[in-house]
């Protein structure tokens, strides 16, 4: 039996036939129709290896992200106490070598022997102040008006402060104006002793405004602080 698609009998043969001879649709059919490559698509891989290899990596990150813990959010720290000072730990004398070390810190700020300057004063607005020894001298709620205490805690909002009494005070930022005394250093480095009044060439006073440091102490370092006009002062 011959075959259906004879060169005579196909279809391209007979419209090539129309404008050319037949030798010529001949050759022409059999370089360019008959011979010509067939190019196909890469077809996607879709076998059992690759389908198993696909399965054994999405298993390991799963048993990646099983292994890596979840940080905790805020609720579950405030649930856990993680900020709280355990009772033992709310002791005065505990934070005094912290309050030491903060001293030598701020003179390295402010600079032994040199005067105060705006250039100093933007970084002692900047300056860390836990350890620092403040005491509050204006609040519109009165009977936070004399607190004084160790910061241990400088927040966004507020001071935590450790009294002599060994209590621990929180203080709101807001409204309030705090003190904090920087004594002179001896050449020894040791604090000078109580030579003459407050405010005299042993020591340095200074008023920090609450409302303009209800900042992190994190964000605070880098923050440049410009001269402002205070309605509360």
């Amino acid at each position: 039996m011959a075959p259906k698609d004879t060169p005579k009998d196909n279809i391209a043969i007979s419209l090539l036939s129309r404008a050319h001879s037949p030798d010529s649709a001949t050759r022409i059919f059999t370089e360019k129709i008959k011979t010509r490559p067939l190019h196909l698509k890469p077809s996607q891989a879709d076998n059992a290896q690759h389908h198993r290899r696909i399965e054994r990596q999405r298993k390991l990150e799963a048993r990646k992200k099983k292994l890596k813990p979840k940080p905790l959010s805020s609720r579950q720290r405030r649930a856990l106490c993680l900020y709280d000072i355990p009772k033992d730990a709310q002791k005065y004398s505990i934070y005094e070598p912290l309050h030491k070390m903060w001293i030598g810190y701020i003179h390295e700020v402010l600079g032994e022997g040199r005067p105060i300057s705006p250039g100093t004063a933007a970084k002692l607005c900047s300056a860390d102040f836990h350890g620092a020894e403040v005491e509050v001298v204006r609040s519109r709620c009165v009977s936070r008006v004399g607190v004084k205490g160790i910061v241990v805690k400088d927040s966004k909002f507020t001071f935590e402060v450790v009294t002599r009494a060994d209590r621990v005070k929180v203080v709101p930022k807001e409204h309030t104006v705090f003190r904090f005394v920087v004594p002179r250093l001896g050449q020894e480095g040791e604090e000078k002793g109580e030579e003459g009044e407050r405010g005299n060439k042993q020591e340095l006073v200074f008023e920090l405004h609450g409302d303009q440091f209800i900042f992190r102490a994190v964000d605070r370092a880098n923050k440049k602080f410009k001269p402002k006009f205070l309605r509360d002062v």
